[in-house]
């Protein structure tokens, strides 16, 4: 019996426990890897989101586009007031409208469709749209021409022209003013990570672009 309580004694008294600065290199690591992990889901939820709201800009562009093309007149997003009775859109990060009758190049100002209530639309959270260039027709027709040159018509945004594009009943798109192709620039509440959405105007073609950090 002696010599079981002698033995027993002997195994504990060769085990030791974790010294404080052991313990604190621990908690040390630990909190380093716990905040990296944060940073890096924060990063994750932030692109998540500015894909998010870019997918939503392209696909009601794309609706906008069917609807012009199947109702055989035309519709408007607008995300810049342009003189437009859009009250019911004036705190919406932008919206769709739909006109009476198809609106051409010289034509009276056109009347909105009281038939069809204006659509507001929010991006999600922490998104925004932060920039608009528009083209003043340098594709020159060229079909394949997406993004276009940064000199053509790269002061749109800064000149106070009107952030509208319409798509016409013949499956064109337009802008009001001062040109045709352009680039809606979607972005994070910071402005820190950006995503372009592109349309060519004499195709309707519209193209989500790659996310970058600025």
């Amino acid at each position: 019996m002696r010599a079981t309580r002698s033995n027993i004694a002997h195994v504990f008294h060769e085990e030791r426990g974790y010294t404080l600065p052991e313990i604190l290199t621990s908690i040390t690591i630990m909190s380093i890897i716990l905040t990296i992990g944060i940073i890096v889901l924060l990063a994750l939820l932030e692109r998540w989101r500015v894909e998010a709201a870019a997918d939503q800009f392209a696909a009601d562009l794309r609706l906008a586009h069917t609807r012009a093309t199947e109702q055989l007149t035309d519709w408007r997003v607008v995300f810049m007031h342009d003189g437009t009775p859009l009250s019911r859109c004036s705190s919406a990060d932008y919206c769709m409208v739909k006109l009476k009758i198809p609106y051409g190049a010289g034509d009276p100002t056109p009347a909105l469709d009281d038939g069809t209530p204006q659509v507001r639309r929010e991006l999600p959270d922490r998104t925004k749209i932060k920039d608009v260039t528009f083209d003043p027709d340098c594709s020159h027709g060229d079909p394949n021409a997406v993004v276009p040159p940064s000199y053509c018509g790269s002061g749109a945004a800064q000149n106070g022209a009107t952030r509208t594009l319409e798509f016409n009943s013949n499956g064109t798109v337009r802008t009001l003013r001062p040109g045709q192709s352009g680039t809606v620039v979607i972005s994070s509440e910071d402005g820190n990570l950006t995503c372009p959405v592109v349309f060519n105007a004499p195709t309707s073609r519209i193209k989500i672009g790659d996310i970058s950090y600025q």
